[in-house]
């Protein structure tokens, strides 16, 4: 028998990790991709917020001092009931449609904001020893400059002897007019009864005309009678025998003569100061006044008998005036989501800035203390703003802007003496809403007393104090050396959306 030997060979067994390896892969790369859009989502796109938040604020910055600038313009320019507007745009561009494929989650979420107008309750209260534009007993502090336009240009004249002629010759060193005042005699109205002329003949009730000869006798007698009715109209007429002291006045402008000898005070008494006004509006001075200027001295003064005070030593009356008033404001309020908050607005003729840090004035409030020309000057423009609203979004708005009043040197319907010092101490009190406003109007006004004080004003005549949220700025002096230029301007401002 025989027996057969068989091998048998044991292959290994090999397995495939080709479909393995393709979803491993896969599954990386989709956690590569994930990792990658987490990052780009989480430090990316709040880098892209903030950028546009930033470039959206800096916008809305330069909005409002061009929105101030064309204010100013008005107001400077006397357009009272002129509407201007300007577009304010509340939210950053990624609010707008895009082209293309883009997934939501990487772009910035769009920012927006809210424009209001009077969302703010803070008050100014005007107050101080003034001297009003009326006559009194208080002389001001006066200088031989005329500085701005004086509501009055008083000259005071006197004579100590009336039977002598004489006068004054006044001469601006800027400006192109000529006064003289004389000191001359002028006759003096008489006094008359009047004439009466007898009544037209008439025809009686059997007559149907007048004849010629009646006509001809009614001239003769009455019109034509040198013993009746021409004597009693001659005694009517002026006397011309008698003559009385008076100071004349003579207006030359660019050379050439306005009036002559025009008597503007009758009766002249030795020894007595005679006023004058030379802004009266019966000279027509005002519409050449060049300001600054100065009457030219010696004013040719041909007789030592004939004296003058300029300024004129003349009084006004003196009295505690006070208003106060809410200032209104213009605001922006944003809705920021990768940025800080900031709250932009307007009030006052400044532009003011609020973040969680504090406040800041990036334009400072219509309000000056100088001392360049000699007397110490306040000037402020006071702007008071009407109306209310607030649209919210991230559409434009548009905000249109009215002058509706200007008044100048009126403060609680008194009016204040003008181009002359007429205060002894102004003040002002902000009432703020909130004590980071209160302490930014306190850091506005410290800006403005050291610019006043750099320009040589003294600064122990400057007090700022803070109490809580109220601000008070005072400008004092021992007299009524002050000069205190005060314009008030009211707005009317109302809100327009603009669809985009």
């Amino acid at each position: 028998m025989t027996r057969h030997t068989y091998s048998v060979i044991l292959m290994p067994v090999t397995r495939s990790d080709e479909g393995l390896s393709e979803v491993i892969g896969f599954i990386l790369i989709l956690a590569l991709i994930a990792a990658l859009a987490s990052l780009y989502v989480t430090y990316v796109v709040p880098a892209q917020g903030r950028e546009l938040e930033i470039k959206h604020m800096a916008s809305i910055n330069d909005q409002f001092l061009q929105y101030k600038m064309a204010v100013d313009s008005l107001w400077i320019n006397d357009q009272k009931n002129v509407p201007i507007s300007n577009t304010f745009t509340l939210g950053t561009v990624t609010g707008l449609t895009q082209g293309g494929f883009v997934i939501p989650i990487f772009q910035p979420y769009p920012s927006s904001g809210t424009i209001s107008v009077n969302g703010r309750g803070d008050t100014l209260t005007i107050s101080g020893d003034f001297l009003e534009d009326a006559p009194g007993s208080v002389s001001p502090t006066l200088g031989s400059t005329v500085n701005d336009e004086p509501g009055h240009l008083y000259i005071q004249v006197m004579t100590t002897d009336t039977s002598k002629g004489g006068g004054l010759v006044l001469k601006p060193d800027n400006g192109n007019w000529e006064i003289w005042l004389n000191v001359t005699s002028v006759s003096n109205p008489g006094t008359g009864s009047s004439g009466t002329v007898p009544s037209f003949p008439t025809p009686t009730s059997s007559q149907s005309s007048i004849s010629w000869t009646e006509l001809k006798n009614w001239l003769d007698n009455n019109l034509n009678n040198a013993g009746g009715w021409i004597t009693q109209l001659n005694a009517a007429l002026p006397s011309t025998g008698t003559r009385v002291p008076a100071i004349t006045m003579t207006m030359a402008k660019n050379g050439n003569a306005i009036f002559s000898d025009l008597v503007v005070v009758r009766n002249v008494q030795n020894n007595t100061w005679c006023t004058i006004d030379l802004l009266d509006d019966a000279y027509g001075l005002r519409e050449d006044l060049a300001v600054p200027f100065t009457l030219v001295k010696p004013f040719n003064q041909t007789s030592t008998w004939v004296q003058y005070r300029y300024p004129g030593q003349v009084g006004y009356r003196a009295g505690s005036i006070s208003e106060s008033h809410r200032m209104g404001s213009l605001e922006f309020r944003s809705g920021n989501t990768y940025w800080v908050q900031q709250d932009y607005y307007y009030q006052q003729g400044g532009v003011f800035l609020w973040q969680p840090d504090g406040m800041v004035a990036k334009v400072v409030p219509l309000i000056s203390v100088t001392n360049r020309t000699g007397i110490p000057t306040v000037r402020m423009v006071d702007i008071i703003i009407d109306g209310k609203g607030t649209i919210g979004g991230t559409s434009p708005v548009q905000v249109v802007t009215t002058v509706t009043s200007l008044q100048e040197n009126t403060i609680n319907n008194k009016k204040l003496a003008r181009g002359i010092p007429n205060a002894k101490n102004v003040t002002l009190v902000i009432d703020a809403q909130d004590r980071s406003t209160a302490q930014m109007w306190n850091q506005a006004f410290g800006r403005i007393r050291q610019t006043a004080v750099d320009e040589g004003f003294d600064q122990n005549w400057i007090n700022i104090t803070q109490n809580n949220n109220t601000v008070q700025f005072t400008v004092h002096s021992n007299d009524y050396a002050i000069l205190f230029d005060y314009s008030q301007v009211n707005l009317e401002v109302y809100l327009q959306p603009v669809a985009i």
